[in-house]
């Protein structure tokens, strides 16, 4: 129970301060939608997930799998998170599979299940009555469904020893000035263009 636990903590912890704050934000904001709060669990879930992962490679445990019980458990110390070779041998002993895909399509349900469970319990430790925002929740299963895919490719790589990097994203481009005045110069020439012929 406690490795159980341990293994929410890492991944599923909504109540702590450090993690998952924009989804609490956004729960308690009114403004915002309920699939606007369901998108915030599932992308903060998202990097929760790869950030564990990161460092953390499960290839060893799941290798260790159905064989001596003492080789499984020095695989699971050995791991840098020995909360997530629980989760691996969970799995396994769930599916009865050494198989990368299998394993990481029961630990991503495991872990999605926990979360949705951890994020309904912690609205209901906030007093939260709010329709729109229990709709929220109930959108959050499908927005976490949604985000599973990506989760079992993250968790297939860990599982077969696989780098997991940090998730690309786009260079954010700001205008120069020059390039500001050149748009707006262009902006000039194609509003004087469109405008009424005098021929």
């Amino acid at each position: 129970m406690r490795d159980k636990e341990m293994a929410e903590n890492e991944i599923l912890d909504v109540g702590n301060r450090r993690h998952y704050r924009r989804w609490r934000e956004a729960l308690a904001d009114s403004n915002l939608s309920p699939s606007e709060v369901a998108e915030t669990l599932a992308t903060e879930f998202l990097t929760r997930v790869g950030n564990a992962l990161r460092g953390n490679p499960m290839h060893a445990v799941l290798k260790a799998c159905g064989s001596d019980r003492q080789v499984l458990q020095d695989a699971i110390t050995d791991l840098k998170s020995g909360a997530l070779g629980k989760l691996v041998e969970r799995a396994y002993r769930i599916t009865q599979s050494t198989n990368p895909l299998i394993v990481s399509q029961k630990i991503a349900e495991l872990l999605i299940d926990g979360l949705l469970d951890k994020a309904n319990r912690y609205a209901f430790r906030q007093g939260i009555t709010d329709s729109g925002r229990h709709a929220a929740l109930e959108q959050a299963a499908s927005g976490l469904e949604a985000c599973k895919p990506e989760i079992v490719r993250l968790l297939a790589a860990s599982l077969q020893g696989e780098p997991i990097r940090r998730p690309r994203r786009p260079p954010t481009v700001r205008p120069t000035a020059a390039s500001i005045v050149s748009l707006s110069l262009l902006r000039s020439e194609e509003k004087h263009l469109s405008g009424p012929s005098n021929g």
